[in-house]
């Protein structure tokens, strides 16, 4: 499936996943490669993209230029790309917060799951339970 970006949903589901350790920095040079390799003309910042060493919780927006819509609707959503981190074992229990797990709409689910999984390719649902 190709990456699109009329309205930066992609990257912003990207930056999402990448500040809340859903996915690791490795993860996101793969999905800037596909990036590059799906467009004729890519944005400058998809470059930044590929090299992350450097980034340590710094804002991306100011290399990017802008704040890109993650497609995400309340901080119980930032909380479940939390959760898919210490389920992929990015990050232990601790992660969370003490916060019980999130009770999300299988609608809301489903469209971050479909996000993650066309971004990055890893099903949500094959994960081990918390």
């Amino acid at each position: 499936m190709k990456v699109v970006f009329g309205d930066s949903l992609d990257l912003g589901i990207a930056l999402a996943a990448l500040i809340n350790e859903t996915v690791s920095k490795d993860e996101i040079g793969k999905w800037a490669v596909r990036v590059i390799d799906d467009m004729d003309d890519p944005p400058e910042y998809i470059y930044t993209m590929l090299d992350l060493e450097g980034y340590h919780g710094r804002g991306l927006r100011y290399d990017i230029g802008f704040a890109p819509t993650t497609g995400l609707e309340s901080e119980d959503e930032f909380q479940y790309l939390r959760e898919v981190a210490v389920r992929r074992g990015f990050q232990d229990r601790s992660f969370l917060g003490g916060k019980k797990l999130t009770n999300l709409s299988s609608e809301r689910k489903q469209f971050i799951d479909g996000l993650l999984y066309e971004n990055f390719k890893f099903i949500v649902d094959d994960l081990p339970p918390l």
